[in-house]
């Protein structure tokens, strides 16, 4: 029983997987029913034929799943003892509850309602005011704002430039129809992955899911892909600056990197250039504490990467008065990215991030998560924690040393009041 857990696998006769965990001695269980489909799913295919979505269609549905017979299930979840929530990302929308009752109600009510679309003209028209008003909401927070006009800096194709709640036109103009269209080409048992984290007996519950799936048939032939566009190296803007009202400006130094080949290999060079980064700009840097006594940064600054088999980048962050400074700095971090990381360090690093993953193991929700998101992009994700461990300076300087910084983005969000001044 690796990591105090029990897995059990299996692909029924209608093409849903199921994963189903146990966690011996929980009294908690979290159910989770998810699809490969969100804000990057603008563009698929299936068999021959490409089907151009409305960007924000994927979310626009999740907010129109929690209908049932025409009755919101959210009620009928909190009557048995289940909170239910869910989420959209850019590869993926899911569904889950989490009870410490019993599960097989919500378990049923939870394949239910994903498996089964319930929507007209009415609520498509009610959910887009909240949606809306959800947008606008993101477009005010500049942090947020930071962000998509990073993307939209960097990526001429790349659907990371659209938001995950699609642009304001294609919400207004949503309708059941291609909603519906959406539905049909992913939420079909064989794009679904169910996931189950509990202290119960998984092999009852794995019975109690085939039996409830007996009279549910997959429609979909083939296999549905996601489209790509083919994205130029060079970024879009060099520099772009909007103006808030805000207080102290916001300012992003991105760099956009090249794609890897594999999952594993973008995993792998996430954790060392992540270590890498972490090393220089944060608190283990003995000048990290000058920086923040000079106000170059402020409590908000942060670096992070992302890197997969379409997109990579690397993101220097910080809320701060002194922009230039803060921009030089970053130009000299970059510099010494390449270079080797103290052992020391490392070792600090390496230490943290191996309790982190552990503990993750402890969070049934991000447990799940990550389970899922395996399956769809077909890795073992324990596998997958244990690559920190295959990590030392040297691999580190060797991976880092093939980074190509030449392509960079510097965003920033200023105050009203100093537009004057420009």
């Amino acid at each position: 029983m690796k990591y105090n857990m029990n897995i059990l696998n299996k692909t029924l006769d209608n093409s849903l997987h199921v994963i189903l965990i146990q966690k011996p001695d929980y009294v908690k269980s979290l159910f989770m029913l998810g699809v490969p489909a969100g804000g990057f799913d603008v563009v698929q295919k299936n068999q021959d034929e490409i089907v151009k979505h409305s960007s924000g269609c994927a979310h626009f549905l999740e907010h129109q799943m929690f209908r049932l017979n025409q009755r919101d299930v959210t009620q009928d979840f909190a009557k048995m003892q289940a909170q239910t929530n869910a989420f959209t990302s850019y590869t993926e929308t899911a569904y889950y509850f989490q009870t410490t009752s019993d599960i097989e109600k919500p378990l049923a009510l939870l394949l239910d309602f994903v498996e089964n679309l319930d929507i007209d003209q009415q609520s498509v028209e009610k959910e887009k005011g909240i949606i809306l008003s959800e947008y606008n909401m993101y477009e005010q927070n500049p942090e947020q704002r930071l962000l998509m006009n990073t993307w939209r800096a960097l990526y001429h194709k790349h659907p990371l430039k659209i938001d995950i709640l699609g642009n304001k036109g294609d919400i207004s103009n949503m309708t059941p129809e291609t909603l519906t269209q959406f539905y049909q080409m992913n939420y079909d048992p064989s794009r679904l992955t169910l996931v189950g984290v509990t202290g119960k007996d998984i092999n009852k519950i794995m019975d109690f899911v085939i039996e409830h799936q007996k009279g549910v048939a997959s429609k979909i032939q083939g296999d549905i892909a996601r489209i790509m566009p083919e994205e130029p190296k060079e970024v879009v803007l060099k520099e772009s600056i909007e103006y808030m009202d805000i207080t102290m400006p916001y300012v992003c130094v991105a760099y956009k990197l090249n794609p890897v080949d594999t999952i594993m290999d973008a995993m792998r060079l996430d954790i060392a250039l992540q270590m890498r980064m972490d090393s220089l700009f944060g608190p283990l840097n003995p000048e990290y504490q000058t920086w923040m006594d000079e106000q170059i940064i402020s409590q908000v600054a942060f670096a992070e990467c992302d890197f997969n088999v379409d997109h990579g980048y690397v993101i220097f962050v910080a809320q701060t008065y002194k922009v230039q400074e803060f921009i030089d700095l970053v130009d000299m971090l970059v510099k010494k990215i390449k270079e080797p990381i103290d052992p020391s360090i490392y070792h600090a690093l390496s230490t943290k991030l191996i309790s982190q993953n552990i503990r993750s193991l402890d969070s049934f929700d991000s447990l799940a998560i990550e389970m899922m998101r395996a399956h769809f992009e077909n890795y073992d994700y324990l596998k997958s924690l244990e690559l920190v461990k295959e990590m030392d300076p040297s691999v580190i300087e060797d991976l880092c040393s093939h980074m190509d910084f030449s392509y960079r983005s510097i965003i920033e969000i200023l105050p009203n009041e100093s537009k004057s001044s420009k």
